[in-house]
């Protein structure tokens, strides 16, 4: 072969070459923007430490994407083969093939629900967290001193014991992933309510007979036990607030049933209340020494800004409300009228 044929052959490759890379990357580039209808949705679960081919052919088995290789060069371009985020996906819908990568560089995983009650207890709480789909429950056989060593409490502020847990966590609707940690969730409900109490604890009424913000996290989980009904926790507050100050027991059965335990069968009598033990508060003064459940917002409020008045007693209705009285006649009638049937 002459120079001149070399020459040509030459310039017939570059050029053959530079036409087929001109045709793959216009295939590239209608293949990355090209959408896919996913009709069924479609889960995908990321562990860490998968590598990013492991995720590609994951993807591709599933339909999500069509094109591995691609898939590969569309991340290594955009530098990203190392920030894939692990957790569970789901994909349905319309997708390109560079939206399914942003979706997992950037974490866009599956957020779940689940809420810790107002009133609840500690033992419920940790059930709660061991019942939720797709959770990793860390806590399990570990003592209660174990487990709030490891959630990392702030307690120099709050002076909150640290073997006993009820109290620690403010009730409510958390949102969480699969590569989350129950003991995750617990610290975020534990930080809530010290924020929760600090705001609230700032905004006090001066005249409280509490002197410490865990006073009002014990109180507030009374009146949370009492009541659910915003108006009556305040007056229930003011009771309980009156009787502290003039040194009254409180004699609150929400006390007396959680010091019983798992011993309560739902009938509260006369010896229960003659039993010695630091949650009796018809034997003992003053406040029971912890908490005995998780407090609402509205149950700190309550317990920071009671209501004035001048009831020293309270009964249930019966339909949700209650029964104030100033005097222990008025509060016997009461207790005839609404637990007894029973009226003058």
């Amino acid at each position: 072969m002459g120079p001149l044929n070399r020459s040509r052959t030459i310039a017939t490759t570059v050029v053959l070459v530079c036409v087929l890379g001109v045709v793959m990357f216009c295939h590239f580039e209608a293949w990355k923007h090209h959408e896919i209808e996913i009709e069924e949705p479609q889960t995908l679960e990321i562990q860490p430490g998968d590598n990013f081919a492991d995720i590609a052919s994951k993807l591709r088995s599933q339909g999500i994407i069509q094109n591995v290789g691609y898939f590969e060069l569309l991340a290594r371009m955009a530098n990203s083969t190392g920030s894939i985020q692990a957790g569970e996906y789901s994909f349905s819908g319309t997708y390109t093939p560079e939206t399914v990568l942003q979706n997992i560089v950037r974490g866009n995983v599956v957020t779940r629900t689940l809420t810790l009650p107002e009133g609840g207890s500690f033992t419920e709480f940790l059930n709660i967290l061991e019942s939720v789909a797709k959770m990793d429950f860390d806590l399990k056989n570990r003592s209660v001193e174990t487990a709030l060593a490891g959630l990392k409490v702030e307690q120099t502020w709050t002076q909150i014991p640290s073997n006993h847990g009820e109290g620690w966590f403010f009730p409510d609707t958390y949102q969480y992933t699969t590569s989350m940690r129950a003991s995750e969730v617990l610290s975020i409900a534990h930080r809530k309510m010290l924020d929760e109490l600090r705001e609230v604890w700032l905004q006090r009424d001066p005249a409280t007979p509490l002197s410490t913000p865990y006073e009002l996290l014990i109180l507030a989980s009374i009146i949370e036990k009492e009541s659910g009904v915003i108006e009556d926790q305040k007056q229930i507050s003011g009771v309980f607030s009156r009787r502290l100050s003039k040194r009254m027991r409180l004699q609150a059965d929400p006390t007396i049933i959680y010091g019983l335990g798992d011993a309560f069968d739902g009938n509260l009598t006369r010896a229960h209340l003659n039993m010695d033990h630091p949650y009796n508060t018809y034997r003992n003064y003053g406040l029971p020494p912890t908490p005995i459940a998780a407090p609402s917002r509205a149950a700190l409020q309550a317990a920071a800004n009671p209501a004035p008045g001048d009831a020293l007693y309270f009964v249930a209705r019966g339909d949700g409300t209650s029964e104030f009285s100033a005097t222990l006649e008025e509060h016997n009638r009461a207790v005839r009228k609404y637990q007894l049937n029973q009226n003058d």
